[in-house]
């Protein structure tokens, strides 16, 4: 069903949507045939390949070494000391392999490649989108150390388009034409915009986080947080209006107490886009936005911050001045530190900083702004990366210690990571056969989708969005005390919410 929220971040959209959709088992597979069995006084050895059997009976005697024959299905030699059973042997192949073919663009028998755009060397930095593949690249290692998907392994493909939409488009037609993926996995971009349309007009599934618009508009292209859209390729989310139920300001009014808010956003469509739904939400639940950053009394009615050249301090003042008691925004974490630094510089402490998960990383300990970074929230869709009694997350926190122990923690790589893992749940469903359609339906066809609890429930079927959504929301604060985030509300903490409805930009999807 539908969309869920989570303050995306810095240039780009986050709000986004989660629906409905199955569990299903999260299992790597181990290529592993039966075993031919036999049983020898002493030692005896068994070679078998895929399913093949082979049993063999046979007595020996002597001290030394014995060898007996026998018959069965298959023939059989066993060696062993004294009298024993010997060990049939056979070679045989797994039927899972065996069967597998050149299936689809990017599928050899042993090998599936996809792809991957992010942006790394943008202006604002590796540590701002690239943390979500380095949860891809955990996944793949993980996958591949554990005999792959049905004996097929991962190879990926990847692109740096430095945040730059020429170059995100360049990577885009370089992953297709000539790599031949056979599907893009956690892009995360913020000039991701630019390959939507390309990439949807060959087919080609894209299975990612949602900083454009394009997820909200092609049948290829497929949100981490579901969506409850037509998504026919000709009209973005619902006739040109993006959805959102409000449960998760309903939270931070019943629980923190907020009453007045500060919203900001940058110049930049797509983040002022994400400013003007965040307003919408917070007035539905009767909390109005009395400021802007950079200037403006609510109602969009602001242009928004520069981000080469905020004006934290203003800000700061104004906020005072009109009684703001929460802040939420659409901004990257050099500019929550900035604000954050501000506030805490002029004294000025709020109810609740409620951040974009760009922010739900440890890099806030970073922060120089003692009070502010401890009234800092987040709202996401995903249990925490600091929740290792959800077994997915437990699961994630031991392929990042074997496979990826340098990077740093944060919710994105958790998340970049359980991509990759529901790729392969979706490929494992289709056994020897895999096929981008087959793909498509497999994620068409999820219903309360959860990835074995680590999300709240999502999937991607239309929804009728003038009834109340059943809207789940995980929220997290930091805590100087654990240095750490602590979970306030867990991916079960649901309530029956309306939705709101803003205008879509025109980001060029």
């Amino acid at each position: 069903m539908p969309q869920r929220k989570v303050v995306i971040l810095a240039i780009v959209m986050a709000l986004v949507v989660t629906a409905c959709g199955t569990r299903l088992k999260d299992s790597a597979f181990v290529a592993a045939g039966q075993k031919a069995n036999g049983t020898a006084n002493g030692s005896s050895s068994d070679q078998s390949v895929g399913s093949g059997d082979a049993a063999g009976t046979g007595t020996g005697t002597g001290t030394g070494t014995g060898t007996g024959t026998g018959t069965g299905t298959g023939t059989g030699t066993g060696t062993g000391t004294g009298t024993g059973t010997g060990t049939g042997t056979k070679t045989g192949t797994n039927p899972a392999a065996a069967a597998n073919t050149a299936s689809d663009v990017g599928v050899t028998a042993s090998s599936i490649k996809i792809g991957n755009i992010t942006s790394i060397g943008g202006s604002l930095g590796p540590s701002a989108f690239g943390v979500t593949l380095n949860g891809l690249r955990i996944a793949v290692a993980a996958i591949n150390d554990q005999g792959g998907i049905n004996g097929r392994k991962l190879e990926l493909a990847t692109c740096d388009d430095g945040s730059d939409g020429t170059k995100y488009l360049s990577c885009t037609q370089r992953e297709i034409q000539n790599d031949k993926v056979f599907a893009l996995i956690a892009n995360n971009s913020d000039a991701s915009a630019s390959g939507a349309s390309y990439s949807a007009s060959k087919g080609v599934p894209d299975l990612g986080f949602p900083l454009n618009n394009g997820y909200y508009k092609y049948p290829t292209m497929f949100s981490i947080y579901g969506v409850g859209y037509k998504r026919d390729g000709k009209t973005v989310a619902n006739n040109g209006n993006l959805e959102q139920p409000t449960g998760i300001y309903r939270y931070f009014k019943q629980k923190a107490g907020v009453s007045k808010a500060a919203v900001f956003y940058y110049v930049i469509p797509v983040s002022k886009q994400t400013g003007c739904f965040t307003e919408a939400g917070l007035l539905k639940e009767g909390v109005p936005t009395v400021y802007e950053g950079g200037g403006g009394n609510g109602k969009c009615s602001g242009a928004g911050e520069n981000p080469a050249a905020p004006a934290f301090d203003s800000d700061v003042i104004n906020m005072r001045s009109q009684g703001v008691d929460t802040v939420f925004d659409a901004m990257d974490v050099s500019a929550n530190q900035r604000l954050c630094e501000a506030m805490d510089r002029q004294n000025f402490s709020v109810k609740a900083k409620v951040s974009t998960i760009e922010v739900w990383g440890e890099v806030v300990k970073t922060f120089q702004a003692p009070k502010c970074r401890n009234s800092v929230y987040i709202g996401g869709s995903s249990s925490p990366y600091s929740d290792s009694s959800n077994p997915m997350v437990a699961k994630f926190q031991a392929d990042k210690a074997k496979y990826g122990a340098r990077y740093p923690q944060h919710q994105w790589t958790l998340e970049g990571w359980a991509l990759g893992m529901e790729f392969a749940e979706g490929v494992k469903s289709m056994g020897a056969n895999v096929t981008r359609k087959g793909f498509i339906d497999w994620l068409n066809g999820l219903k309360d989708y959860t990835l074995n609890g680590l999300f709240t429930p999502l999937d991607w079927k239309q929804v009728d969005f003038t009834q109340l959504r059943h809207d789940c929301n995980v929220v997290v604060q930091w805590q100087d005390a654990v240095s750490n985030y602590i979970t306030k509300a867990g991916t079960n903490s649901c309530v029956e919410a309306p939705y709101v409805s803003a205008p879509a930009s025109d980001d060029g999807s």
